[in-house]
């Protein structure tokens, strides 16, 4: 984790220590105003996710006897760990702050026609910032409902062992038909919304080298080649060898979430490399740290879905500590905004079209 925010925290020390001018915005919140709350909002959310991630709730949960066979002689019941629901809903809040924030100030920039930058970096930036938020939610009412559905329909099998062999059947099958009829939060209609904001993130990012004089030298063109090399490794090693392959729904969204993952990562290289000194380019900075951390996140939610195995208590559930890496992309993204907003609106500010 470290080394992922090596790249973020340098750009926020040079703007909160270069950034000193109190330019405000319409609502009259100035842009340092912004930063710092941005940055105050990733610590807590840091700490949170840090300290209290772990799964305390232990619940009686039944399994496909066919699925895990070795679970055969316990009826497929197995005793498994959750996070607490209170833990899980101060995630989604702060995945939704942060989303709410950085998808407004996108907008604002696209809005206005005082941004020097291009307004359809914005807009592409905006639109899949507010997908993914609608995603989010979507997922987070399924996964809410999915995890209460499996504890319980696993209640009644608390005390089976004290039911005579006569009636363990109904209340197997019962237990049963229940998990049938749950409805997984991965795939599910939250990974349409999900997909449009790979869709606009890509273009959006595009759209902020696209045309433009970047003056790389053949040494950084090689370092983005061996990003994108890496990157393409790791996606696919994640992606195809981790895990059982097959290739049904959920596998083919992964494989165009590590499409999407990838670009953005090597067109935050580009960033990074083109825009690494001057005041002028710290929206561009953050822009770049923002693609690397959303790569990192879903890099581990690919992971942690094809390495969870129910049959052994170790399902995928949300609030890993790595989910910390989407709320870092979005306030990253947000400052990005803010900062450009500010130096679009100096009287002095110069184009920086290519």
């Amino acid at each position: 984790m470290a080394v992922v925010l090596i790249a973020p925290t340098h750009v926020l020390t040079k703007i909160f220590f270069m950034s000193r001018a109190k330019s405000s915005s319409s609502s009259g919140i100035s842009t340092q105003s912004i930063v710092w709350a941005a940055s105050a909002w990733a610590i807590l959310a840091l700490m949170f996710y840090l300290f209290f991630n772990t799964p305390t709730d232990t619940h009686t949960i039944l399994t496909d006897s066919k699925l895990c066979p070795e679970l055969a002689k316990s009826y497929g019941i197995i005793q498994s760990n959750f996070r607490p629901n209170w833990y899980r809903v101060g995630t989604y809040i702060f995945q939704t702050v942060a989303i709410a924030f950085s998808g407004i100030l996108c907008l604002r920039n696209w809005r206005s026609s005082k941004i020097i930058s291009g307004r359809n970096v914005w807009l592409g930036l905006g639109l899949g910032i507010i997908a993914w938020g609608i995603g989010n939610l979507i997922f987070g009412f399924l996964d809410f409902h999915y995890q209460s559905q499996i504890i319980q329909a696993g209640e009644p099998l608390k005390q089976i062992a004290q039911v005579p062999e006569a009636s363990r059947k109904k209340i197997l099958d019962t237990a049963a038909n229940a998990m049938k009829n749950s409805v997984e939060p991965f795939p599910s209609i939250a990974d349409i919304f999900f997909t449009a904001t790979y869709v606009f993130l890509s273009w959006g990012m595009a759209m902020s080298v696209i045309g433009r004089r970047l003056n790389l030298y053949p040494k950084q063109w090689g370092i983005v080649a061996a990003v994108g090399i890496v990157g393409i490794g790791l996606a696919s090693y994640v992606t195809f060898f981790v895990g059982e392959f097959k290739l049904d729904t959920g596998k083919i969204l992964n494989i165009v979430y590590a499409l999407g993952d990838i670009w953005l990562l090597i067109v935050a290289t580009i960033l990074l490399l083109a825009f690494w000194g001057g005041k002028a380019a710290q929206s561009w900075r953050l822009l770049g740290s923002a693609g690397i951390a959303m790569f990192f996140s879903d890099l581990w939610f690919n992971y942690s879905n094809n390495v969870g195995d129910i049959c052994k208590a170790s399902q995928y559930q949300s609030g890993g500590a790595a989910e910390f890496f989407w709320i870092l992309a979005f306030l990253l993204w947000g400052m990005a905004a803010a900062l450009e907003f500010d130096l679009s609106s100096r009287p002095t500010t110069r184009s920086r079209r290519g």
